[in-house]
């Protein structure tokens, strides 16, 4: 553990050098007080235009579980840049034959942001949530968006071989999350086709409030981790 946090320094220089890196960390709460102060009055104003009692406010949650998922997502995309970089320059490779290794060269790129994004997921959920969930909530649904995070980061690692195609296939991870609006807005059974999807699993915990999806959740995310973590160790090799 002492290593990983060793080899963990550098991240944080190299974030206090990057302006993106940094944008990474302050774009979660510019997304929370967006959501917080520019919804909440947006419905005021469609509710009154259209004389109906609610229209977005059903759909606070939804609100809520986008923040939940972009906020690690966002914190992890930090790591992989880094990650990308030392691709380029060939540090990865030395990384993974020092006395850290490979698995603790990706936990302090990965694993170590990720579990920071926790606690400031949770931190940021407590404040912006426009559905007023539970604590209990906000942790469950952190450690969710936090899981499809560290798939979304492994995924990318695993499977570019330098930065300019890791910044392609980052924008194509946003598909990743399309489970969310299947979840919500189609119909069944048409809508259990995006079950291979973890954020699927992860708004169908949201809508409903059944721990069995949240666990569902974690196996599948499970499996997605353990096996692009393999693939990223060969990469290494």
């Amino acid at each position: 553990m002492k290593k990983t946090l060793l080899a963990f320094r550098p991240f944080l220089a190299e974030i206090t050098h990057d302006f993106m890196l940094i944008a990474c960390i302050v774009g979660p709460i510019l997304m929370g007080m967006a959501f917080c102060f520019g919804i909440p009055p947006l419905e005021i104003l469609l509710c009154n235009y259209f004389n109906v009692s609610a229209i977005l406010s059903p759909y606070y949650i939804i609100f809520d579980l986008l923040l939940s998922i972009m906020t690690p997502i966002l914190i992890s995309f930090a790591g992989v840049l880094v990650i990308l970089d030392e691709i380029d320059c060939g540090m990865a490779k030395y990384y993974g034959v020092t006395p850290v290794g490979k698995s603790g060269y990706l936990a302090s790129r990965i694993s170590v942001p990720s579990l920071l994004a926790l606690v400031y997921n949770i931190t940021l959920l407590k404040i912006f949530s426009l559905s007023k969930i539970s604590l209990l909530f906000c942790i469950l649904l952190s450690i969710s968006g936090t899981l499809l995070a560290i798939i979304t980061a492994l995924f990318v690692v695993a499977f570019v071989k330098n930065k300019i195609e890791g910044m392609a296939l980052v924008k194509l991870c946003g598909l990743l999350i399309v489970g969310v609006p299947a979840s919500y807005f189609i119909l069944e059974p048409i809508r259990y086709l995006f079950g291979i999807l973890p954020s699927f699993w992860i708004a169908e915990f949201c809508a409903t409030g059944n721990y069995w999806y949240f666990f569902v959740t974690v196996i599948l995310c499970g499996f997605y981790i353990v096996a692009l973590y393999g693939k990223f160790k060969r990469k290494l090799q």
